[in-house]
């Protein structure tokens, strides 16, 4: 009855490993329950641990610790549930001189050379069944470990063009208000038609990556021009500034506006991968006290409006938190004023 017990749960092991590898690497909409797990445990862990120590530069080596973590998951996983099954049977592996019957840790080290290999021939198979079964988990072991490993480099490739798209980004202006003082050019905004054309479809495909690579939420940058989710929510954040206070005629054109509007509210949905709690947090003040300052034209917002706003907003605000920014922080400066002059920084 035992060595039924342990065949079932071997079985049930390697299939749940199997299908979350494969999910994981090959669908494009996320990881699977297995990795989601691991990482989710994982950043929370070092998340709280830099809270509790203050030390924000803690989360940047979570997004490589997540993925290694993962990898090595899958492999102990793989490795545990092939173990089982090589115990349902006394008979399994035995020693190729005596052949007596291997032990437990015997059967984990015959088990561990077998998936990478053919093994060494101290220990083998005990009988032609299990012979082809080992031959059979010596193919597929490597080929599941490879694209494991392969998985990862389209990850860091992702995290390259992250970085790409948020510097872009924060070229634009450090603040909400800053997107829109540096694009007013004394009658209208329409300066940001060129910015928002050239950043809809790299955010979109930010999107999708996200998607596809759940992991890239955990990898976390403390310099703001590198991080990319303080950017996207102050330049989400500088159009909703558009919508709601700016007179329709003096925004930028639909055809530059809503794509990429919409394309940030794509790059939002992927975040469905993360444990977020919108209703939890309270909804950011608006500011438009620069705007004022600079005489730009201001209208009274729609009481609706700002209410159909009001989960994108949280949705951010939760989206910040969870990555260990605050609200204020997306108006922080992003380059060190000692290295240029002020107008360029």
């Amino acid at each position: 009855m035992n060595e039924t017990i342990l065949l079932v749960i071997g079985i049930i092991l390697i299939l749940s490993v199997s299908i979350d590898l494969v999910y994981t690497t090959f669908s494009p909409r996320g990881a699977g329950l297995i990795s989601s797990t691991i990482a989710t445990l994982i950043w929370r862990s070092i998340f709280w641990t830099s809270r509790y120590f203050n030390y924000k530069k803690i989360l940047t080596v979570a997004g490589v610790i997540i993925v290694m973590s993962v990898l090595v998951g899958w492999v102990l996983l793989l490795w545990a549930g092939n173990v089982l099954i090589y115990l349902s049977d006394t008979e399994a592996v035995v020693n190729t001189t005596t052949k007596v019957p291997a032990d437990l840790a015997q059967r984990v080290y015959f088990t561990g050379y077998t998936l990478s290999t053919l093994g060494n021939g101290d220990f083998a198979a005990g009988s032609d069944g299990w012979r082809i079964y080992s031959s059979f988990i010596s193919f597929s072991g490597l080929i599941m470990i490879t694209i494991g490993i392969s998985y990862m480099v389209p990850v860091l490739s992702a995290v390259t063009a992250r970085r790409a798209i948020s510097i872009r980004i924060a070229s634009i202006g450090h603040s909400p208000q800053e997107m829109l003082l540096n694009n007013w050019d004394g009658k209208d905004f329409k300066m940001l038609n060129l910015h928002f054309n050239n950043l809809a479809q790299p955010l979109a495909e930010q999107g999708q990556m996200h998607l596809a690579y759940p992991v890239l939420h955990f990898f976390h940058h403390t310099d703001k021009v590198a991080a990319i989710l303080p950017n996207v929510a102050a330049l989400d954040e500088a159009i909703t500034l558009l919508l709601l206070f700016v007179p329709e005629d003096k925004r930028p054109s639909d055809q530059a506006l809503i794509p990429l509007r919409q394309a940030i509210t794509t790059f939002l949905g992927s975040l469905t991968a993360l444990f977020l709690e919108p209703e939890t947090v309270t909804e950011p003040s608006y500011d438009i006290s620069k705007l004022q300052a600079a005489g730009i034209p201001i209208q009274k917002p729609d009481l609706y409006r700002i209410s159909k706003l009001s989960q994108r907003r949280r949705t951010l605000q939760a989206m910040l938190l969870y990555d260990g920014w605050e609200w204020e922080e997306i108006c922080a400066p992003i380059l060190d004023s000692n290295m240029d002059l002020p107008e360029m920084l």
